[in-house]
């Protein structure tokens, strides 16, 4: 009998031992399934699991990064990039992450075990119903809520959408050049947007990136000639500088002026400094027309007419027919 409990109690021991696992989701086993350690230990430079696994050099290259702190890795998601801890990484769904990540170590957290990553096998299709229908159908629920703040609006025209006092169409899809952005928005009832001040540039940055929009967008401005300089589709002399333009880098020593309304006069700030940014066009344009993008934080830029961009247009009563405007 004493033998018959002593048996038992050995099967019990290696039952348990053999089906532990780490009830903790910030934790993950050790190869000997015993041992439990943070996933913050991986890679710290320490050996916690007693057979270097969680040191193991492979493992780690993947593991780091340069972009993000130790443990987090970039997720590119619903149009932001961002660092998240690599747990995160490799639960999020609908839709998940795209970063650089190797595969191997999402399947690590999930087996739960810290191996070499050269050891480990990445099954195929690991989610089977995420199929190219599915993933389809899934875009095409984003795009609807997208088109709420982008072509469509109660009360707006079609393709258009109410931002402050005004309705604007976004349209994100298309990417064309100046010209032919200029005439699309002529097609469907308006023109390319112009600024009427910096409350109104204000908001309509807001809401790009309220829309999480990564577009770059044409809009109504451009070079014509030396003498005429920037104007709007108006006509109206375009400001430049602060605060529409983007800060741009140059090489060439700048001095700035600064002018005295009660003397009358100007002088250059700081005894003639040189600074290297401005907040300007290109004194030799790199561009004749005028765009908020993207890389610019939206600010004003001058980008090459020919370069494809989408449209933002702005609805007019007054619109006139396409061929009939002066480019």
């Amino acid at each position: 009998m004493e033998a018959l409990f002593e048996f038992l109690l050995v099967l019990l021991v290696s039952t348990m031992t053999a089906g532990h696992s780490c009830t903790d989701k910030d934790e993950i086993s050790c190869g000997d399934k015993d041992t439990c350690i943070p996933l913050r230990y991986i890679c710290d430079n320490d050996d916690d699991c007693d057979d270097e696994a969680d040191e193991d050099h492979n493992l780690c290259q993947a593991w780091s990064n340069e972009e993000c702190e130790s443990g987090s890795t970039q997720c590119s998601r619903l149009g932001h990039t961002f660092c998240t801890d690599i747990s995160s990484y490799c639960n999020l769904t609908d839709p998940p992450c795209e970063g650089d990540l190797d595969p191997r170590i999402c399947q690590m957290l999930q087996d739960n075990v810290v191996q070499p990553i050269n050891n480990i096998v990445v099954p195929e299709n690991i989610d089977p119903t995420r199929d190219n229908l599915n993933e389809s159908l899934h875009l095409a629920e984003e795009l609807i809520v997208l088109l709420n703040k982008t072509i469509q609006h109660p009360q707006c025209p079609t393709m258009f959408t109410l931002v402050g006092d005004q309705c604007i169409s976004l349209f994100f899809m298309g990417s064309v050049s100046w010209g032919e952005a200029r005439a699309f928005c002529s097609v469907i009832g308006g023109d390319l947007l112009t600024f009427r001040n910096i409350s109104h540039y204000a908001a309509v940055v807001r809401h790009l990136k309220d829309a999480q929009m990564t577009n770059d967008f044409w809009v109504g401005g451009r070079f014509l000639n030396q003498s005429t300089g920037w104007t709007w589709t108006d006509e109206a002399p375009m400001d430049l500088g602060s605060p529409f333009w983007a800060v741009r880098h140059s090489t060439n020593c700048r001095t700035r002026n600064v002018t005295f309304q009660e003397l009358h006069k100007i002088r250059l700030a700081n005894d003639g400094a040189c600074y290297n940014y401005f907040q300007a066009p290109e004194p030799t344009p790199s561009g004749w027309c005028a765009a908020l993008t993207y890389q610019h934080y939206f600010y004003v830029s001058d980008e090459d007419c020919l370069v494809r961009k989408s449209p933002l247009c702005v609805y007019t009563d007054d619109n006139m027919p396409v061929g009939q405007y002066l480019l």
